[in-house]
């Protein structure tokens, strides 16, 4: 089952230097590791922030693709499918605020934690706003000991080291049970020894999870090594514009 199915998609970027990123074909399918790679710049994270929803989509057509209508389908649990595109026409980021909090995780390069609330309190606020904490509680306090900030939940962002906070991201990205993560150099901010142990563990509780990942890494060696699919972005330059693509069909 394909949990993103997009065709024809695009993103353009303002600036002087005219850039897009073009999707003529992305499939993910349920239980797929993927780690999206490339130059710096090329538009790793563009493409996790269109999947996340937090980008609206240019809809103009793919040079290339104009016989493959643009389309652009989330279906997280195999019960129901949204048209992504739709659902920006008719009332944009309000519209699928919900389908982000129930169906997606996020792991933020910087870690993103709110700094006025304590490392449980972080982590287990989508799963007081949605109503499911009963459910989830016991993962949690698994999932917590794993990580190893059992000892750290009454803390306060700043009272944490970077390692620390990077972990309490990840298990709040993972609280309430989302059918997809999506993480943004997850371990880019840790030092070498340490980027491998945490990005294993990070796969592993997702893969227990029965969650599809999709990851943008600066490491592909290291991606590739803990088990993640590579999925390369392609860049072209041209006089005054860049494009850079994403093809991936998916794998069956």
């Amino acid at each position: 089952m394909a949990v993103f199915d997009l065709a024809n998609v695009s993103k353009s970027r303002p600036g002087a230097e005219r850039y897009r990123l073009v999707i003529p074909r992305l499939v993910v399918r349920q239980g797929d590791t993927l780690a999206l790679v490339g130059a710096s710049g090329c538009g790793k994270s563009t493409a996790l922030d269109l999947l996340a929803c937090a980008l609206r989509p240019d809809t103009e057509e793919t040079p290339g693709k104009a016989q493959v209508p643009a389309h652009f389908f989330f279906s997280p649990d195999g019960e129901h499918s949204t048209d992504i595109l739709d659902a920006w026409r008719r009332g944009g980021s309000n519209l699928l605020a919900g389908e982000r909090m129930r169906y997606l995780g996020y792991v933020l390069q910087t870690g993103g934690l709110l700094p006025f609330l304590t490392a449980r309190d972080n982590i287990t606020l989508l799963c007081k706003v949605l109503n499911t904490m009963p459910a989830h509680i016991a993962n949690i306090r698994k999932m917590t000991e794993r990580l190893g900030i059992g000892h750290l939940l009454g803390k306060y962002p700043a009272q944490l080291s970077v390692g620390e906070r990077q972990r309490v991201a990840i298990a709040r990205a993972l609280a309430h049970g989302p059918a997809v993560i999506l993480a943004d150099e997850p371990t880019a901010a840790l030092d070498p020894a340490h980027s491998r142990s945490v990005m294993e563990l990070f796969l592993e509780l997702a893969r227990d999870q029965g969650a599809t990942v999709v990851m943008v890494s600066h490491d592909q060696a290291l991606a590739g090594q803990v088990g993640f699919t590579l999925v390369p972005i392609t860049v072209r330059a041209g006089e005054g514009s860049v494009t850079a693509t994403l093809d991936w069909p998916g794998e069956e």
